[in-house]
């Protein structure tokens, strides 16, 4: 995704007394031997812009510091030729224990994929510029070793595939996280279908259908991130970070995750009192009702009735769904859909193989020209995609096979992983979690079927006090519990003064 891209919803207000101060952090090219003759190639193909990503090494830390400022650290195969194997090299390295990834110039972390540069070249080197940054994608979900990534700024599209794998995400009050791709003619990639469809409810089907964005606060309440810093403090965070060597050496143990995760979780800001998550109450209710859909027509008949009747928030998600690439909302959809069944390393593989589908179809270069290279705004020129079978068409099936070229692709990823068990490298599940409770985790408990949960309906206050100790009184627990049961419970009537609630 370009860095050129924003949603239409306007971002709300952050009404907080954080400082907002932009800090150049200290960086110096690392220049270590890369002994695996695989990358060799790839490493020199970078020659042309040296310092468009900088590598540091700062005790048990390794730093990525992606390094195009002008252009929001929008990724190149230049960036992604030098990343891949000095990340590699780095996961076999005894002496490092952390990998940190930040983006330079205080505006993002990484916008996205510079697809304009895209649109005048053969098709065939289109899909090897995405090929390579899905290779990345993969390697970063499926690292040995803990990464931190640091949202401050636009995190979109692109950027967003370098952290919403990792198991620490900071978010801060400069975040804009989106996979606004459905406005450009392309879909969600990068390993999205994954994430977004395993977020609460509907809200990842929603933010893949729409592109629309989550701000500091929205990204921590929704999962996008798993913590919430001051911008202003990253620096001192990171230097907390690197003086974890001083730790016994659990890389990838739960042991050692617990210890980066408190180590985050002391630099966490406070929630404003006044704060409302955008996509909660009635909002998410709208969401959940009409996304539940497999097909875009029943969602948009959906929101339609439910804007019929008067809710504001289905009409403006209509106008937004106006403006998106009709076939992209299916391919979207779709994607989501299987996202949620199989496991990391089927998804960057179908994400290869769609990608290289798209870079044949109009819509791709009329939405990018429209939006990036012209700068418009309004609906772009998009084909009719009414009687088209996105499943058929953009997934391999036996008329629409794997060319020869791709299952290569596919060969490689098969044998990063052929030394690791195969729950590390084709995961159903996150291996780690560290971000606020999840939907389902609160109706386990008051349904009873959560450790720790009694055969006896709770009360609200129970239910929230038991999240708050379960995850050490962590920053927005309590908030977060309490949206979700004011949502999704309901008051047992003739009840111990009704107090208890049942999950509805």
């Amino acid at each position: 995704m370009s860095a050129a891209i924003y949603s239409a919803r306007r971002l709300l207000p952050l009404r907080s007394s954080w400082s907002r101060p932009v800090t150049t952090a200290w960086s110096m090219p690392l220049r270590a031997k890369i002994s695996n003759p695989l990358f060799l190639a790839k490493a020199e193909m970078a020659t042309s812009a040296p310092d468009d990503v900088l590598f540091e090494v700062n005790r048990a830390a390794r730093i990525v510091n992606l390094n195009r400022p002008r252009k929001l650290n929008a990724l190149n195969e230049s960036m992604i030729s030098k990343m891949t194997p000095r990340i590699t090299e780095w996961a076999k390295s005894d002496t490092a224990k952390l990998l940190i990834i930040r983006g330079e110039g205080g505006k993002a972390l990484c916008a996205g994929g510079d697809v304009a540069a895209l649109l005048n070249i053969p098709a065939t080197e289109s899909t090897t510029f995405f090929t390579k940054e899905y290779a990345l994608d993969y390697i970063l979900a499926t690292y040995p070793k803990p990464i931190v990534t640091f949202m401050d700024g636009i995190t979109m599209g692109g950027g967003a595939g370098l952290c919403m794998h990792t198991p620490f995400r900071i978010a801060t009050e400069k975040t804009a996280f989106a996979m606004p791709e459905t406005l450009i003619g392309f879909y969600p990639d990068v390993g999205a279908s994954f994430f977004l469809s395993r977020l609460d409810g509907e809200l990842g089907t929603y933010l893949a259908v729409t592109g629309e964005r989550l701000n500091g606060f929205d990204a921590y309440f929704a999962g996008a991130a798993t913590h919430l810093v001051p911008s202003a403090k990253l620096k001192d965070l990171e230097a907390r970070l690197t003086e974890l060597d001083t730790v016994e050496d659990f890389t990838g143990s739960s042991k050692y995750n617990a210890v980066i995760n408190n180590a985050i979780d002391d630099f966490q800001a406070d929630v404003p009192a006044d704060y409302k998550f955008f996509y909660g109450g009635d909002n998410r209710k709208t969401i959940d009702a009409c996304f539940k859909f497999e097909t875009m027509e029943e969602i948009t008949e959906a929101l339609t009735r439910a804007a019929g009747a008067g809710d504001e928030f289905a009409k403006s998600t209509l106008d937004t769904i106006n403006l998106r690439c009709p076939l992209s909302m299916k391919v979207a959809l779709a994607a989501v859909r299987k996202g949620k069944t199989i496991d990391i390393l089927e998804t960057i593989k179908d994400d290869m193989f769609i990608a290289a589908k798209f870079m044949t179809e109009p819509d791709f270069h009329t939405g990018v020209s429209y939006r990036l290279v012209e700068k418009e705004t309004g609906r772009a020129n998009w084909q009719d995609a009414t009687n088209i079978d996105v499943v058929r068409k953009f997934w391999p099936n036996g008329t629409n096979g794997v060319p020869e070229s791709l299952q290569a692709e596919f060969d490689k990823l098969d044998q990063l992983g052929q030394d690791r068990p195969a729950d590390q490298v084709a995961y159903k599940e996150y291996p780690f979690h560290n971000g606020l409770p999840t939907e389902k985790e609160v109706e386990q408990f008051v349904l009873g079927e959560a450790r720790n949960s009694g055969p006896f309906l709770p009360t609200k206050e129970e239910v929230v006090e038991y999240f708050v100790t379960e995850y050490r009184d962590k920053i927005g627990v309590r908030e977060k519990v309490a949206e979700i049961l004011d949502r999704k419970t309901q008051i047992v009537k003739g009840h111990e003064d009704e107090q208890l609630i049942n999950w509805v």
